[in-house]
């Protein structure tokens, strides 16, 4: 009866053994596909990461898109003193500030461009006439003219993709 008890429990642990390697092998083959996915992923973070706007938007020939953030000023209405920088009747660029001046880094988008701005559910156009103190900070950002401090306030901060041509 020992006997019978013995082989019993060693049939057991044989098969537990088995039981061991087979999970061993399906936990190295899953490594392995681990390995093969988090490659296959970094291949495609990094390609992901080189697409532009522009490779999504395409542009059209002498155009350049670029994503931006854009703010509203109201030189005309400065209640909060910060939306002139000087002269609140005159853009950088000699201009009086009017509807379409667009306010931007004129090492990204030089001055006297063509813009076209789309926003989530509007689009506008402008010309790049002004600059201020954010936008000398910021590349990356531009500020819309607005007539008033109370609509320039409610446009808030937006991200917005600007479609621009150098004027010749």
């Amino acid at each position: 009866m020992l006997l019978i008890v013995f082989m019993v429990g060693i049939f057991c642990i044989g098969k537990l053994l088995i039981e061991i390697e087979t999970l061993e092998e399906k936990l190295e083959i899953a490594n392995h596909e681990l390995k093969i996915a988090k490659s296959e992923n970094e291949r495609l973070r990094l390609q992901f990461d080189s697409i532009t706007i522009e490779d999504l938007l395409g542009s059209p020939e002498g155009w350049k898109v670029v994503g931006v953030i854009a703010t509203a000023y109201a030189p005309l209405d400065n209640k909060s003193g910060m939306c002139a920088d000087g002269n609140p009747n005159m853009t950088a660029t000699g201009t009086l500030p009017s509807r379409g001046t667009i306010a931007v880094n004129p090492d990204l988008i030089p001055y006297h461009s063509r813009m076209i701005i789309i926003g989530d559910s509007w689009i506008m156009e402008g010309t790049a006439l002004d600059t201020g103190g954010r936008m000398r900070q910021e590349i990356y950002w531009i500020d819309i003219f607005h007539e008033d401090y109370i609509s320039a306030m409610e446009f808030g901060k937006q991200e917005v993709i600007v479609f621009f041509k150098e004027a010749n």
